[in-house]
């Protein structure tokens, strides 16, 4: 491969892992939300005067926090996927 490929393939993996990083800290908040969505509707559900109205808006919350959540965790199985690709790419060039 040209010297441009292996400066762009490069440039992709120190890309990947940075992008990484931040999918990491933004999965630790997703978790750390959901966990604190569900606790809360636990303590609504406890209390004997909650509106069902409440209780059903924080399910909808915690139903779009356990999805961003999945989208999440899919979005760093992609991402490792492409950091392997791109590595193995890497290990390649440098053969030739």
């Amino acid at each position: 491969m040209s010297k441009e490929v292996v400066a762009i393939l490069q440039n992709s993996l120190t890309e990947n892992d940075r992008i990484r990083k931040r999918q990491l800290v933004a999965f630790g908040f997703a978790f750390l939300a959901t966990l604190g969505v569900l606790y809360w509707i636990g303590h609504l559900a406890g209390q004997a005067g909650t509106d069902l109205r409440t209780m059903l808006v924080w399910i909808v919350i915690a139903m779009v926090a356990v999805i961003c959540y999945g989208v999440l965790a899919l979005a760093l199985y992609i991402n490792r996927t492409t950091a392997r690709l791109l590595k193995t790419l890497a290990l390649i060039s440098g053969e030739n």
